[in-house]
């Protein structure tokens, strides 16, 4: 290797060993299920880099040899990760609406930085070896390079350009309108069926249908029918049978034929296939998204799981793309195949599989009337008295039928099968339920004593040092400490339930607030628990929600709620330096101009202080806070789904957060109560806010649209985790109760 003594030392090992340790994290990391072409390259060249470094730093002349041959393959991985990143993006940006621009834009943003990343060095490697023919010098290194990456790029280019199939075929020549007309006329001619009764089963089938022809493939209409079933001995069984006919008009007659022939009672679904495409070889990466939720289900040849399935079977959370946070988003291909029912491979892949998107319809017994369906839901629900008064009465009940013996509210359910899991339990829900509870009870007769064996339940887990208290789960656990957000939260249910439940929880009201004035530090803050052997605080780093739910604790226990109660003199004081110091210096920082934390306890702690203990500050905290938070609420102009406006989220990529967007809600109504106060508009507010409860109302659980749920246990009035998971949480439930009860209030659409 000609002039090996130019060839740099301590630089080069220096940004060797950057890059070794990058591109080694990379390809470790990455939850790649199988060995991977990027693992692969992104190994090698890091193993290259750390000889690199390893001959640099001994002084080896060897180090040239290894610095050259490691930029090629260097600038081979980076042709790679730009056929990858812009060939999966071109695809996706040709497959979906909205989405496809977003992840373009992300796989663009990526490749960029591979790009800064990998081929500075690089270039220079071969320009200080010889160049890229040893003869060239470094016009021939950078030309030579360029060729390699722009092959990438015209390979991705190739790739979308074949991708026209990645927006599959048309099925049918009909409108969705034309298409909803036949299936209405169709079904019209139906004899009525008798309602289910209770001890019926719930209408979701499980297990994959199997088809007389694969769906993509056929050029027949392709439609199933989900009912239940005369043929199964005994009681019947929900059953989804695939029936296709030369055209559209053919199909659905057949469906009704099956309906004529076999259904024993209570509603039917009817999907007519419209759309299919067969889904690529796709890495994990761009798999997680191939499947749009509650859209498409998939086939395997002639074997089918219906969108519906699909997102009851939470298929949709089976891929941990970033496992470090246990982030579990999309879906895979080997939870999809083993869904259709073949034996788990960790070498599954998505090739051989096709999407296929339906047009669904609920069927009436009645009356044999039909209704388009998207998600399981029949479409935006009127934002109105009667209709907010009916959701909040329905989660109500949800909230109330979920409670156990002991006082805890189930903290999962599954809509379809019932499964109840109260794994992660966690107390701050719980009493943030029981605060949620109080402040509807007008909308069920058993709040009041559910509210009373809930708080009943938190107040057993206090442990006590002299006249202060903390919260622990699980009960009587030793040695260990009350988290703040245990012990404020349960204060604020205490509190907000007083006067509805009585006095009996006064004594263990006065210890927890003793305990958050010794948890608060002298800058204002809080620390982030209370240990109760000691009696004091433990530093810590601040809790997340936690702070805010302390102020809100303190705030109500000086106010109308705590009359009659002891209070300690310095309490005034206390919650004075808590709104100086989470008005000002907690988040006094740049980013303040661009973007908060979840602060929504602090708007309800300013909201609940407008009649007792006014903080200009710490009222602009709030409002600004939800000034910037309304900028992620998808508007009618946004271009997301119609489904998901008035949702928060941070783009189209996935299904928005029903308790996101509810959590949204309850804070958006306690700034607007602020700005009313302070004589300021609320015109704007009040649209977001109008969006956002419209939102909550369309994908609420209700009589009406639970024609799949279980009879087993209540599930009209609860809140789904999204569109692509069909879970359950109590807090989702919490929030959303919150949201609707004070967002119709500040709309004047909910008394109270």
């Amino acid at each position: 290797m000609p002039n090996t003594p130019s060839v740099p030392r301590a630089s080069l090992a220096a940004l060797s060993l950057l890059h070794a340790a990058v591109l080694g994290a990379a390809a470790y990391v990455l939850p790649w299920p199988s060995l991977s072409m990027f693992a692969i390259l992104g190994g090698a060249t890091a193993a290259g880099y750390l000889v690199t470094f390893t001959l640099s730093v001994i002084g080896s002349e060897r180090r040239a040899v290894a610095w050259r041959l490691t930029s090629l393959l260097s600038i081979g991985f980076l042709g790679y990760v730009t056929y990858a990143a812009l060939g999966s993006g071109l695809y996706v940006n040709l497959l979906y609406e909205g989405v496809g621009a977003a992840i373009l834009a992300a796989a663009v943003a990526a490749w960029c930085v591979a790009v800064l990343f990998l081929l500075p060095l690089s270039l220079w490697g071969i320009a200080k070896t010889g160049g890229l023919f040893r003869r060239r010098r470094k016009a021939g290194a950078v030309g030579g390079g360029a060729a390699i990456v722009g092959g990438g790029v015209l390979l991705a280019f190739s790739l979308a350009a074949n991708a026209g199939s990645a927006r599959g075929r048309a099925h049918l020549l009909e409108t969705p309108r034309e298409l909803d007309d036949l299936a209405i006329a169709e079904f019209a001619s139906l004899r009525e069926a008798p309602d289910a009764s209770d001890k019926a089963p719930s209408l979701f089938v499980a297990h994959p249908v199997d088809c007389p022809v694969a769906p993509h493939e056929s050029r027949e209409a392709v439609a199933f029918v989900t009912f239940l079933d005369t043929r199964a001995e005994g009681e019947p069984v929900a059953e989804t049978v695939c029936v296709a006919g030369d055209n559209v008009e053919a199909a659905l007659r057949a469906a009704r034929d099956t309906l004529s022939a076999r259904q024993a009672a209570g509603d039917a679904v009817v999907d007519v296939v419209t759309s299919s495409r067969t889904l690529p070889d796709a890495g994990p990466l761009l798999g997680s998204v191939i499947v749009r939720p509650g859209i498409e289900g998939v086939c395997d040849a002639s074997r089918c799981l219906l969108p519906w399935q699909l997102f009851g079977l939470d298929a949709f959370t089976d891929a941990a793309n970033i496992s470090a946070l246990q982030a579990e988003i999309g879906v895979t291909a080997k939870g999809l195949r083993k869904l259709l029912g073949e034996p788990p491979a960790d070498d599954a892949r998505f090739v051989g599989l096709d999407a296929i998107t339906t047009r669904t319809y609920l069927v009436r017994a009645a009356d044999r009337s039909v209704t388009p369906l998207r998600h399981l839901r029949s479409g935006m629900r009127p934002l109105d008295h009667a209709t907010l008064d009916g959701a909040l009465d329905d989660a109500a009940a949800f909230v109330v039928s979920s409670q156990v013996k002991d006082g805890r509210f189930r903290y999962t359910v599954q809509p379809f099968d019932a499964k109840v899991s109260f794994e992660n339990f966690s107390v701050p829900r719980q009493a943030g339920t029981t605060l949620s509870l109080c402040d509807a009870n007008a909308h069920s007769k058993k709040a009041r004593d559910a509210a009373r064996a809930s708080l009943k339940f938190l107040v057993s887990l206090e442990q006590q040092n002299e006249n202060l208290g903390g919260i622990i789960f699980p009960k009587g656990k030793k040695d260990t400490t009350a988290p703040l957000g245990s012990t404020a939260l349960t204060l604020v249910a205490l509190l907000s339930c007083r006067a509805h439940v009585g006095k009996d929880f006064d004594e263990t009201i006065v210890r927890l607030g003793n305990a958050l004035v010794a948890m608060q530090r002298e800058d204002g803050g809080f620390h982030p628990a209370w240990s109760p052997a000691t009696g004091k605080a433990v530093p810590g780093r601040d809790a997340l929600y936690a702070a805010g739910q302390a102020v809100f604790a303190l705030v109500l226990w000086e106010g109308n709620e705590g009359d009659g109660l002891p209070r300690p003199q310095n309490l005034k004081a206390a919650i004075d330096r808590a709104m100086a110091y989470y008005s000002g210096p907690y988040w006094n920082i740049p980013l303040r101009d661009f973007f908060y934390l979840e602060e929504n306890w602090h708007c309800l702690a300013a909201r609940a202080a407008l009649t007792h203990h006014r903080n200009d500050r710490y009222e602009r905290f709030c409002t600004d806070y939800m000034t910037m938070k309304m900028r992620f609420i998808q508007s009618p102009s946004s271009g997301v789904d119609e489904d998901h406006v008035g949702a928060y989220a941070f783009g189209h990529v996935f299904p928005p957060h029903h308790a996101a967007a509810a959590g949204f809600a309850e804070a958006l109504a306690a700034s607007i109560a602020i700005k009313r106060f302070r004589k300021e508009p609320t015109d704007k507010e009040e649209q977001v806010l109008r969006w956002t409860l419209s939102y909550l109302l369309r994908h609420q659980w209700r009589q009406d649209n639970c024609f799949m749920c279980t009879k087993k246990l209540r599930i009209a009035g609860g809140f789904s985790e999204n569109a692509a998971s069909p879970i359950i949480r109590i807090d989702f439930v919490q929030h959303a109760m919150a949201g609707l009860l004070n967002g119709g209030r500040v709309l004047g659409l909910v008394d109270g």
